[in-house]
């Protein structure tokens, strides 16, 4: 690898470090999914199966799960092979539905304030992709999607059903069932049911790109909630920040491991090395890790896979350098892995976008 070329741990752990599914989060979107499709005849204990979520669970609001129990579901979901369900899902949601989340979300002052609440306290409910508000010179915005699951056949509805929710929820808080972004553009293939989408979507829709998002232009900022209530906002706020927090304190040990390997990632990496930083034996680490439900090798693997991701889409970075840069020092390796991670060569990804 050319010195010209080469990274250094910061550049990989600040600049090309997405954010990444950490720890347990509260089970409010798996609540609302088996309460809709409970109206079409599915019966719940289809979709717990194999996930070992307490059926009581979900009714509860400080229920927590983890990531791979919400895989299991997810995987249920589809497996039911009902055409377009995300967006029978997601168009079905209301503000109500995420309890202190929605309720908050409906007394936000503005489009701007709906949407960077909605980012902000995304923690509040189940967080499976990462959000974020993009402006630029043009006079146009983008609100971004990012899967965190990390998990190739589900990256499709994950991303899907996000996007639906977030339109669902702002025509509610906008009082306009006809809203509609400018365009939306997919990371995904366009899919089966794609002309599906435009019913809903009422937009320009393209698909293959680097990222999947809304775009607007900021002419839309100026946009009014008819139920903003400046009143109640920071005694809601302040409620929010208090869960939040708790579930920041609750989720700091996965974050300082997720620190921790970001900053050693060009290293061999081992379970050994990182219970000796944290001053911890590796049977405790395992025990710590098991309890949040994931593992030292699950992190890794995902921090690795966010990684490679978002240096090959957005850097002119060789594939061979990108594979050093997350601790492949064999191209082929990395190429093997990445082709297991996503089911797409590096090259593919980087000549799609």
């Amino acid at each position: 690898m050319s010195n010209s070329n080469k990274l250094n741990n910061d550049m990989v752990s600040k600049n090309s470090m997405p954010a990444n599914f950490s720890g347990q989060v509260f089970a409010h979107k798996l609540n609302f999914i088996a309460s809709t499709l409970a109206k079409k005849g599915i019966h719940l204990s289809r979709l717990l199966k194999g996930t070992d979520i307490e059926p009581h669970g979900l009714k509860d609001r400080e229920y927590k799960i983890h990531k791979e129990q919400i895989v299991t579901f997810y995987r249920n979901v589809l497996a039911l092979d009902m055409p377009a369900i995300s967006l029978l899902l997601g168009a079905a949601i209301k503000p109500k539905d995420y309890g202190l989340y929605g309720c908050t979300l409906l007394c936000c002052k503005g489009l701007r304030s709906t949407l960077e609440f909605a980012i902000r306290y995304h923690n509040l409910v189940t967080k499976t992709v990462n959000m974020s508000l993009h402006d630029d010179e043009s006079g146009q915005s983008c609100f971004r999607f990012e899967d965190l699951l990390f998990t190739r056949d589900l990256e499709e509805f994950n991303i899907e059903l996000q996007c639906v929710i977030v339109l669902s929820l702002v025509r509610d808080c906008l009082n306009s069932e006809n809203f509609s972004f400018d365009a939306l553009r997919f990371s995904f293939a366009k899919p089966k049911h794609h002309q599906l989408y435009q019913e809903f979507f009422r937009c320009p829709i393209s698909y293959g790109n680097q990222h999947s998002e809304f775009l607007f232009n900021n002419d839309k900022w100026s946009l009014n909630t008819p139920s903003s209530n400046p009143f109640a906002m920071p005694i809601l706020l302040s409620q929010c920040d208090v869960v939040l927090n708790s579930v920041a304190i609750k989720n700091e040990f996965l974050i300082t491991i997720n620190n921790w390997i970001a900053a050693n990632m060009q290293q061999e990496l081992c379970a050994k090395k990182l219970a000796s930083a944290l001053y911890l034996t590796p049977r405790t680490l395992r025990r710590k890790l098991s309890e949040q439900g994931t593992s030292f090798t699950e992190i890794v693997k995902d921090l690795r896979c966010s990684a490679a991701k978002k240096l090959i889409t957005e850097t002119q970075l060789t594939i061979e350098d990108i594979g050093c840069a997350i601790g492949f020092n064999d191209v082929s390796n990395f190429r093997a892995a990445f082709k297991k991670w996503t089911g797409e060569t590096p090259s593919k990804l980087r000549h799609v976008n």
